[in-house]
């Protein structure tokens, strides 16, 4: 049984969601705190502008940045300020947590990325120095989640959509 609370007439999941890693990696887990970010987040009014932002993560606890007020956003696009993002991890990788990929927001119901969402994602992988296997994208829709997110890993050889069939529900039973 799936336990829901309403906040400002919003559904939101009191449990993390998780996604199954390509290559036995492990598991994605996004936080209750992160869901709820993303929600506060969501493109609902006809003339919402895109949001986004970074996500990082101590592999202990997750952690989640942005939209930041430098963001260049519209309807249909998200560009974020690129300075301000490279101080966030800078600042964030001091405190112990690193940058683990990028979230941002789309109009669609159920989200699905544009080619230039794979592009940036793809230039991320390829051009950060890092020592992660790569980077995951989050879109988020309007749909509950987790219908409502597109998650997606990408790495230098290509990418994988994840699927959330690994739930809280799912890992308690079994």
């Amino acid at each position: 049984m799936r336990a829901v609370c309403f906040l400002q007439r919003r559904a939101m999941i009191d449990f993390p969601i998780h996604f199954r890693l390509p290559k036995k990696w492990g598991l994605l887990e996004i936080a209750p705190h992160v869901l709820a970010h993303f929600e506060v987040h969501k493109q609902r009014k006809m003339f919402a502008r895109e949001a986004g932002g970074q996500l990082f993560a101590s592999f202990e606890h997750p952690s989640v940045m942005g939209p930041r007020q430098t963001d260049k956003r519209s309807m249909y696009n998200y560009q974020p300020d690129r300075n301000a993002e490279r101080a966030e991890i800078k600042e964030r990788f001091a405190r112990g947590l690193h940058f683990v990929g990028d979230w941002h927001t789309h109009r669609q119901r159920i989200p699905h990325p544009s080619s230039t969402d794979e592009d940036s994602i793809g230039e991320l992988v390829r051009f950060s120095a890092h020592d992660l296997p790569g980077f995951v994208m989050i879109i988020v829709g309007q749909a509950p989640f987790p219908e409502g997110l597109h998650v997606s890993f990408h790495f230098r050889a290509g990418s994988e959509v994840l699927d959330s069939a690994v739930t809280a529900a799912a890992i308690d039973h079994g």
